[in-house]
């Protein structure tokens, strides 16, 4: 496959680290009331406790790959498990304002290892931080029907990253492939739209308007939970060819 694309993320650390802390307060206020053994529907085989120990963990597995500008060896890794479901709310919001505050005032060009197939640098996780919070607080939401929508502005920018850098880090795993033909998307409530596609040279996408074999409109914060395999995208409007769409939306699934 070819080197992946690499857009400029629209917002800034501050703003990212802000809507950290927006969507991570309103997933803790879920965990103040919530049965925590609920089942999260958006996350098959998950209840409302795994979920928080995921997000709350990958806040603070995010906060030392920054900070420290590597991965966690395996002792260091165990460290950051400290989840205690009596405190879920008070941990959760603790492990949030700690990498906001670091994101907020996060050196873009220094080193900090992720798993993604583009640059090692710091700057790649306060966009990803912010879209990890923001779908796992809807993940939440949802798991006790209170869900409220994404920012759009945010999702719209999840969806870029979505296609920069989600997509190219699931079809290097092995027996991954892209499906044939183009995919426009297009959202109608802020700016952005992509056309993607994948031939014998590899994975492609553009941000502009062009034609493609299916066609996917709707509001930007629907757009991204169904690209991630949630929502019932009863706002959204397909065009083109259903193969093509179906096969582009099951490329990421949960």
């Amino acid at each position: 496959m070819n080197a992946p694309p690499s857009f400029e993320p629209d917002l800034t650390p501050a703003e990212y680290a802000d809507h950290v802390l927006r969507d991570a307060g309103r997933f803790a206020a879920v965990l103040d009331t919530a049965d925590l053994g609920v089942d999260v529907p958006s996350c098959p085989g998950w209840t409302l406790s795994r979920l928080t120990e995921h997000t709350g963990q990958i806040h603070r597995w995010a906060t030392f790959c920054v900070s420290e500008g590597r991965s966690p060896t395996a002792d260091e890794a165990a460290a950051l498990e400290t989840y205690d479901p009596a405190a879920a709310a008070a941990w959760f919001r603790a492990g949030a304002a700690a990498l906001a505050e670091l994101l907020r005032h996060v050196d873009l060009r220094s080193p900090a290892w992720h798993p993604w197939p583009t640059e090692q640098v710091a700057g790649f996780w306060p966009r990803r931080q912010a879209h990890e919070t923001a779908v796992h607080r809807w993940d939440a939401q949802h798991a006790v029907g209170t869900e409220t929508p994404l920012d759009p502005v945010l999702a719209s920018d999840g969806i870029d990253e979505y296609f920069s850098a989600m997509i190219p880090r699931v079809v290097t795993k092995p027996g991954r492939e892209l499906p044939a033909g183009s995919l426009h998307v297009h959202c109608t409530d802020v700016d952005g739209e992509w056309l993607v596609w994948s031939d014998r040279d590899g994975y492609h996408v553009v941000r502009e308007h062009q034609k493609g074999d299916a066609a996917l409109r709707g509001p930007a914060g629907q757009l991204l939970l169904r690209l991630m395999g949630r929502g019932d995208g009863d706002d959204l409007s397909p065009l083109g060819d259903e193969g093509v769409l179906a096969g582009w939306l099951a490329v990421q699934g949960n």
